[in-house]
Formats: C-alpha cells, sequence, structure tokens
C-alpha cells in the first residue's frame, strides 16, 4: 500500500505529509497526527512482499 501525501488515514486521525523511505521491508512516511498537533513517522510493510512465503515470518519480525 503506497500513500500520498494529503491521505488521511484512520478517518482523518493522521494526514500524510511525505515519503521518507522505502526498501526491501518497509515504507516510512511523515505523517500529522490531527488530534495532538504533532508530526509522526508511520512505517508500513512492502506491499511487494505479500506474495512470498515468508511473508508472515515478515509480518511477525516487523511488528
Amino acid at each position: 500500500m503506497v500513500w500520498i501525501s494529503g491521505q488521511q488515514l484512520q478517518g482523518g486521525k493522521y494526514v500524510i505529509k511525505q515519503l521518507l523511505g522505502q526498501g526491501g521491508f518497509g515504507i516510512t512516511y511523515k505523517a500529522h497526527h490531527t488530534e495532538l498537533n504533532s508530526f509522526v513517522v508511520i512505517k508500513t510493510p512492502n506491499e511487494s512482499l505479500k506474495n512470498d512465503p515468508e511473508y508472515p515470518r515478515f509480518i511477525k519480525r516487523f511488528r
């Protein structure tokens, strides 16, 4: 799942500001937490791994 600048998550609680980095394991974003009025970092697993038979292991390590 690749998000774009301005995209709202969790009913507007978070607003994506920019992509910070992308690697083989995950994608990292800078987002604005609207309720706390502060910036946070959100990291998501890289979707390209979904078809890998080791995906459940990757997610376990990710968490």
